[in-house]
This record gives structure tokens, C-alpha cells and sequence, in this order.
């Protein structure tokens, strides 16, 4: 489990190929989702700063930032697809 990563995230595009609109994720200690829509759509098992999708070839990788959010990379194969931010949202 990582400190600070625990909670609802709103994922926001910074480039490659992501839907620009309505993904997030939810991470409770080693595990959360994917969410499309608010729909639960791929699980995952957090390791790290690294995100493991279960069934997938795609695993994120997060780097914390200065103002509380954290800066992703997708992975699929082992190929970067996308960038994106996590930005905290309010429960």
C-alpha cells in the first residue's frame, strides 16, 4: 500500500489515447478499479507506485506531484499508450 493513493481519482487526459471524459479510479490499500462512466470496468492490484491490471497487458505507473496529484503512464505490452493525471476527488 502507498501512502496518499487511497481514495477516488478523477483522470485527466495529458496526451496519447485516452478518452477525454468520464474515467476514474477508486484504490483502497493493494487493489481498486477502473471506472468508465462511474462503472466499474478493470481491476487492478497496486504495487508500488505501479498499477497491475488483472487480465490485461496494461499496467499504470504514478509519480506523486508538488500539489497533491499524481502523474501516470499507461503501459500495454510494454509500450507507453498514454499520460494522464490523477486529480482527488471530494467525497
Amino acid at each position: 500500500m502507498v501512502a496518499g493513493l487511497d481514495g477516488s481519482w478523477r483522470i485527466e487526459r495529458e496526451a496519447g489515447a485516452l478518452p477525454p471524459l468520464g474515467l476514474s479510479k477508486r484504490i483502497s490499500g493493494e487493489h481498486g478499479w477502473t471506472l468508465v462512466a462511474g462503472v466499474p470496468a478493470a481491476y487492478f492490484h497496486v504495487r508500488g507506485h505501479t498499477l497491475d491490471y488483472v487480465g490485461w497487458p496494461v499496467r499504470d505507473e504514478l509519480e506523486v506531484r508538488t500539489d497533491g496529484s499524481w502523474g501516470g503512464r499507461g503501459f500495454i505490452f510494454g509500450r507507453e499508450f498514454c499520460r494522464f493525471r490523477l486529480v482527488r476527488q471530494e467525497t
